[in-house]
């Protein structure tokens, strides 16, 4: 599929600085997006250099948990008009090889049109923009993983460097006892074939921790599980956001519309009434007081299992795990010390994004004179990175970029200040970036991406959304902006306009 990739060399003796006419780091969702958009407006045969630290194109998919699947349609989770190569249902949930499978497939057609140099396995220590004889350039340095020697430095007329969000693979929570097992998720299948009696205990109550009671159940339906849910995760529901059949063209409502309610009902400083106004009005569980959310789905049917299922579920934080004469004891931040029975498996699902002991270092969105486009959690258009992607990469390479309004936010220095805060901002945030898309970018343009969740539904339903968005655009933009401004304030963080 890929047989249209360049060939390069690394001898030590090539002093000439290899140039490109653009360069994308990250092969990601984030970064395919971009480069997909961008060969849109280069010329066939144009020379791009795509850099990634792994060894396939993925990016998270290529590291997550065995077990994950995809908490939505799987059409709307792609790479620009890239269609699924399979006729599985629409409604099918995509497991992690066959979404990463998916998105380097992605590659194929873009290869086939540009003179591709894809570079998998290596590390970029640098992406800046710089002044040169030729005028203002992107120079980026890399070397392959493991061989820090080897390193080269290329230049190009634009550079897209797109990490996306801070994910990494957690590590096992540091227990004290001896007598119990604590694992990540990429464990979990090992550790159940190997105590295939043992007592779960899910730490974390978001989506990975979801995924998680649902796999071991799948080993074992009889498998004993109690899960550590904190504060509790609301979830969007999936059965009303994407009903199947008939339901629609006569049911459910937008994903869109969905963003627009919680930016509404976002002031910036209301994020406790803001997140139990979603879980009354949107989410799977309305009836328990959940406390956070991040944008994952989950259906009804997978609601009413988990909470029939579980033996037990805690709203409370583990803090440690000791052995004692009597055996090993579950200690919480509450206070209570619970018995576990020896053996018990422990699992980490409280998160794997943002969880570094540092943030990430800043990158601008757009360099001074626009040669090098940043697509990271430290100053980012929205929270779906493909979605960004996409956009900012059609926006840079028409002219129109800076000059509309688009708001960036830090969203890593959020997330650790106020969880709750992330969320109103990232949504209000995101449908200010959808308003500005569909009142700037051709309908051509728009519909070569597959992303919007709103295709879901048949094109007279969303007509109707679209005529009702412009004409409530300026008064939501107005109130977006207001909620931004904000929190920039009250955080201390940069959440501003591009301009």
């Amino acid at each position: 599929m890929l047989d249209q990739t360049t060939p390069h060399t690394s001898e030590a003796n090539d002093t000439a600085v290899r140039t490109y006419d653009l360069v994308v780091v990250g092969a990601g969702i984030a970064g395919l997006n971009a480069l997909h958009a961008a060969a849109a407006y280069l010329p066939r045969g144009a020379r791009v250099l795509l850099l990634d630290e792994k060894d396939r194109a993925g990016g998270m998919w290529n590291t997550a948990y065995d077990y994950v699947r995809l908490h939505q349609p799987h059409p709307m989770f792609t790479v620009g008009d890239v269609k699924w190569t399979w006729d599985k249902p629409a409604t099918y949930l995509a497991r992690r090889d066959e979404i990463q499978a998916h998105l380097a497939g992605a590659l194929g057609p873009i290869a086939h049109k540009l003179a591709l140099d894809l570079r998998l396995g290596h590390r970029v220590l640098a992406c800046d923009e710089v002044d040169t004889d030729a005028g203002f350039r992107a120079r980026v340095a890399f070397h392959p993983m493991g061989n820090p020697e080897a390193l080269e430095t290329v230049e190009a007329a634009r550079a897209i460097y797109a990490s996306g969000l801070d994910y990494s693979v957690p590590d096992p929570l540091p227990l004290a006892s001896d007598a119990v097992l604590s694992v990540t998720p990429q464990d979990l299948r090992a550790a159940l074939a190997a105590r295939p009696q043992a007592p779960v205990y899910v730490v974390g109550g978001g989506k990975t921790g979801m995924d998680t009671i649902l796999e071991a159940w799948a080993q074992d339906p009889a498998r004993e599980v109690t899960l550590l849910a904190g504060q509790g995760t609301n979830f969007m529901n999936r059965t009303r956001y994407a009903p199947t059949g008939l339901k629609r063209w006569t049911s459910g409502a937008p994903f869109s519309g969905l963003l627009r309610d919680i930016a509404r009902s976002f002031d910036g400083d209301n994020e406790a009434a803001m997140i139990d106004h979603f879980r009354r009005t949107h989410a799977t569980d309305p009836d328990t007081p959940n406390a956070g959310f991040l944008f994952g789905f989950q259906s009804e049917e997978e609601q009413a299992r988990i909470a029939a299922g579980l033996s037990e579920m805690l709203s409370d934080y583990l803090t440690d795990v000791i052995d004692t004469p009597d055996g090993p004891v579950m200690q919480l931040r509450s206070g209570t010390a619970r018995p576990v029975a020896p053996g018990s498996i422990f699992v980490n699902c409280t998160g794997s994004y943002f969880r570094t002991g540092a943030l990430v270092e800043p990158r601008p969105a757009l360099s001074p004179h626009g040669t090098v486009l940043n697509i990271t959690p430290r100053d980012g258009f929205h929270y779906h990175t493909g979605v960004a992607g996409f956009f900012t990469t059609h926006l840079l390479y028409r002219g129109q970029l800076r000059g509309l309004g688009l708001y960036t936010i830090d969203y890593e220095a959020l997330f650790r200040k106020n969880k709750a805060a992330f969320v109103g901002a990232a949504a209000a945030q995101a449908y200010m970036f959808h308003v500005t898309m569909v009142q700037s970018l051709p309908l051509s343009l728009l519909d070569t991406c597959l992303l919007d969740l709103d295709r879901w539904y048949p094109l007279p339903r969303r007509l109707f959304w679209f005529f009702r968005l412009k004409a409530k655009a300026k008064a939501d933009l107005a109130h977006c902006r207001k909620v931004l401004d904000r929190v920039a304030e009250r955080f201390e963080i940069p959440c501003k306009p591009l301009d």
